[in-house]
Parts: structure tokens; sequence; C-alpha cells
């Protein structure tokens, strides 16, 4: 298909920005061998070849350095009439007006853009598929959770068989232990970027982005490189000795496998997020589903407040164990590492002082010999003041009344203090006659005994008077501290039945006054009636004395 200038009507526009190619391909005899539409030629002729690919072939004018324009094929009568698209730059624009050469010119059709595919599914693809991240994000932590016990319990054992001389640093025993600590190391890591990815997936799901930095603050950075740093550490294979300085001031040369063995149990943590991912506040359907279509956030501190409030007493016996057996172990090591104790006696020691320390009592009588110990001593007094702080927060929450016993509590408090003001209020009325007989006495007789008796009676009305102004404050104060949200919804119900009946009396009252407007009109209207045949009666009798 043909199409010139000739052709009536043809419009072809193709908006570019300045300077850029616009997806065209260029093809052409070098620059600088052909003229611009500066030449007097007025027949010039714009052929374009549209071929069933739907790529345009367009000749042009000279091939220098292009710039885009809008093009229009229309019917015109003269070159200077005419819009076209590509112009030679005015750089390398020569004077000289040799036979015009022409240029191909490829429309080349651009590649429609992907559709966001987080964008395009609905509520329940997503659901389903945040089901699924969440399924493999728990594997994952089963999986972290795992290799970290291997790691520990490997750890262990090769620290146990160097404290009974079973084995060596550089035996084969040894250095198998610490290659499979090794491997378990680098699987613990990989699992935990892994987890970290699957929780961006996550909250780019629940965020409807496609942009793994939008969702992923720098917090979350932090925390990766703090994990990652803290499950890296560990018993390398071999046997590497350190300069190390004591509480003393002096150095010595001692194994590092004790510090990096230590600081190896804070993989511990991950048993928490093991606990989190099986809770079955998050395993449960509806939590997903409205996790999917809220902000509410369910993390490690939601379950362990949930926790808290379902079983307290377990939870904190069972954090104080966990704290107190971790604290046990490394004071131990850490004594046997670098000091000359025994493996018998360091275990009571150490058992010992961690639980003095733990309980921050502190006698005295026995003191960490390593800057490690002292290291421990100070993780695990705060722990302590940790596990006391749970403890007592959960026995005064176990001392605390319920609801029901508020209740009652509340309700035998208002009876005792209701009686309490009835003789208290009986006993103003006795004692205020009883003076005013001993008065009386008193003035008629004024001997000794009249007047105690007077006195007496005097002082038990002023306490009575007391005891009533001080009953009735300690009841407004009561009946102010015992509301609750079943008085609330009292108050609402009578609140509402009010004004319901307030709503029925004025209708009443509407449809009274409505009743009197009407019988106020009909008695204007007989008065009218009256008055008007009155006004005949006398005009007709009028008439009759004038006849």
């Amino acid at each position: 298909m043909q199409l010139n200038q000739e052709s009536s009507g043809s419009l072809f526009d193709l908006a570019c920005v300045r300077s850029r190619p616009c997806g065209l391909r260029l093809s052409g005899p070098p620059p600088g061998q052909g003229a611009g539409c500066g030449t007097r030629t007025h027949d010039r002729r714009f052929s374009a070849d549209l071929s069933t690919d739907s790529l345009a072939t367009v000749p042009l004018t000279p091939p220098e350095k292009y710039y885009c324009r809008k093009m229009t094929l229309r019917r015109l009568d003269s070159c200077q009439e005419q819009r076209i698209p590509l112009v030679p730059s005015k750089r390398t624009r020569k004077r000289t007006r040799p036979e015009p050469k022409y240029t191909e010119m490829t429309m080349i059709p651009e590649r429609p853009s992907e559709p966001r595919a987080f964008f395009t599914k609905k509520l329940g693809a997503r659901i389903e598929h945040r089901k699924h991240l969440l399924l493999r994000r728990r594997w994952l932590v089963d999986l972290m959770v795992s290799v970290a016990l291997i790691g520990i319990a490997l750890m262990i054992l090769e620290n146990e068989l160097y404290y009974m001389d079973a084995s060596e640093k550089d035996s084969s025993v040894s250095v198998m232990l610490k290659l499979f600590v090794t491997l378990s190391t680098a699987i613990l890591l990989v699992a935990i970027c892994l987890y970290y990815h699957t929780g961006a997936e996550i909250k780019m799901l629940d965020a409807k982005v496609d942009d793994p930095l939008a969702v992923t603050p720098v917090t979350t950075w932090l925390l990766l490189l703090i994990e990652l740093a803290v499950c890296a550490v560990h018993p390398f294979p071999g046997d590497i000795w350190v300069w190390m300085e004591d509480i003393e001031g002096g150095k010595d040369k001692v194994h590092i496998d004790g510090i990096l063995s230590v600081l190896m149990m804070f993989r511990f943590y991950l048993v928490g997020r093991f606990l989190v991912v099986h809770s079955p506040i998050l395993t449960d359907q509806s939590t997903q589903t409205i996790a999917a279509v809220s902000h509410v956030k369910i993390s490690m501190s939601f379950v362990f407040k949930a926790a808290m409030a379902s079983n307290p007493g377990k939870v904190v016996a069972f954090t104080m164990l966990f704290m107190f057996s971790m604290s046990v172990w490394a004071m131990r090591t850490c004594e046997l590492y670098y000091t000359n104790l025994s493996d018998a006696r360091s275990f009571y020691q150490s058992l010992w002082l961690s639980a003095i320390t733990f309980l921050t009592v502190g006698y005295g009588d026995l003191t960490p010999m390593t800057h490690c110990g002292r290291f421990i001593a100070i993780v695990t007094g705060l722990m302590g003041l940790a596990s006391t702080a749970l403890l007592v927060a959960v026995m005064a929450k176990k001392l605390e009344q319920t609801r029901p016993e508020k209740y009652v509590y509340n309700y035998l408090s208002l009876i005792h203090l209701e009686n309490k003001r009835k003789n208290a209020a009986a006993d103003v009325v006795k004692y205020a006659i009883k003076v005013y007989i001993l008065r009386k006495q008193y003035e008629r007789e004024r001997t000794k005994g009249n007047r105690v008796n007077l006195s007496y009676a005097s002082w038990r009305l002023s306490n009575a008077i007391r005891t009533t102004r001080s009953t009735r404050v300690q009841r407004s104060n009561l009946e102010e501290a015992r509301v609750g949200l079943t008085e609330v919804s009292q108050q609402v119900s009578q609140t509402q039945s009010l004004i319901s009946m307030l709503a029925t009396t004025q209708g009443q009252i509407l449809d009274k006054l409505t009743d009197l407007q009407g019988r106020l009109g009909y008695r204007e209207e007989e008065i009218t009636e009256t008055e008007e045949e009155e006004a005949e009666d006398g005009e007709v009798e009028t008439e009759v004395d004038h006849d």
C-alpha cells in the first residue's frame, strides 16, 4: 500500500521526545549527502510501504543527526506547508544542496509492558498466595530452629569431650564435630536470608506493590545484619589460641572456643520465633484472613502477650528455668576454659553463683574469675530482674479480684455502708433527744452526775454526726469506683427508656393539642354562624319595625 501527497486526508502523527530515537530504526547513506526541506523542489514525494507485520518504511530526507518531530502526510501544495518529522541537525547541516538522497526509516512497534501481577490479583487469590507464603515461612523457621539446635548440641558435645579430656582441640573427632557445626551455621545463614525474603514477599502482597525496597525499611536491613552476625558466631575447626588479659592484669594464651561457645547460645532466640509461627493464633485460618485485609501485626510480642494472658504461670516458670539453665552452663564453660577448676567442682560453684546472681542476692562468697564469667554474671543479673518483674506482674494479676468478685464486694460494701449510715442517723436522733433532756435536767439540778451524762451524750451525738458524714462520702466514692461496663450499659438503657417515654408523652401532648385545635376551630365556626344568624335576625326585625 503506497501513501503519498496525493492521498486525500492521509494523516500519520508520531509523538517523540527531543533527541531520542523513539523506537525508530534508521539506515541510509552517511551524513552530508542529502538536503533538507530548504530546497526549492516542490514536487517531492513521500511514500510509505506498510507491510502485514505492522512495519512501515518511509523514505525521508538526509540522514544527518535527526531529531523527532511531528509528521503529517496530507495533500499540500508547497513544501513550506509540509511538516517533516526528521530534520538534519544544525551543527552538521551543510550549505551544499546535491541531489536529494533519502533514508529509510523503519517503525518498530514497542513491546507492551507486562501487567503487575500483584495488582491484578483478587482478594481470594491474595489470601491463598499469602497462605502459601506463611507455610513457606513456617517451614523455613522449622529449618532454622532445627539446624541451630543441632549446631548447639554438637558444640556442647565437643566441649564436654574436651572437659573430660576425651579429645583435644586438634584431634580428628573435635575437627569433625566443628566441621558439622560450621556446615549447620552456613545452612542457618541461608535460611535466615530466605526467611527475610519471604517476609518481604508477604509485605509486598499486603501492600499491593511489586518493589521489595518499598516495603523493606532500614530497620529490617539492620535486623537482618544483626541476625547474621549473631548466628555466624561458632567455634571454628582447628586449635585457635589468642592472647587474653585476666582480671589480675596478666596476659595468657588461651583457647577462643570458650568465648565463641558462650556467644553461640544466643541462637536460642529462634525458639521464640518457632513458638510464634506454630502458635494457634497465627495458624488459624481466620487469623490469616484478618491479617490479609487489616494492618494488625501478629509478631513475637503479640503471641507472648497472648500466652501471658492465657497461661501466665507456665510462661514465667519456663522462662525462668530456661534462663537459669543457660546461665549455669555459660558460667561453667567460662570458668573451665580459663581457670584451673575441676569439672565436678566447677558445676556446683557455677550453679551456686548463677543462683545468687539470678536472684539478685549476691552474698559475695563466690565471684567470677574471668572476664567471660563477669559478662555472664551481668547478663544473668539482667535476666533475673526481667524474670522477677514478670513474676511480680503475674502475682499481682492473680491476686486481683475478678469482675464478679468486684461486683459482689461492692454490693456488700454498699449494704454495709447503708446500714452504718442508718444506724448513725438513728443515733443522731436518739442522742439529740437525750442531750436535750439531760440539758434540761442539768439546768434544773447542776450536779456532777448530770454534767457527766450531758457530756457523754454530746460526745455520742458528735460521733454519730461524724459517722453519718463519713459513710455518705465513702458511699459516693464506692459508687464512683464501681462504674464498669455493666453500669454503663444500665445507664444507657435507662437513658433510652427515658427518651422513649418522653417521646411517647410528647406525641400524646401533640395529639391533645391537635384535638384542642380542632375543637376550637369547630367552636369558632359555630360562633361565626351564630353571629351571622343573629345579624340576619336583627336585619329582619329592623325591616319589620320599619314596616
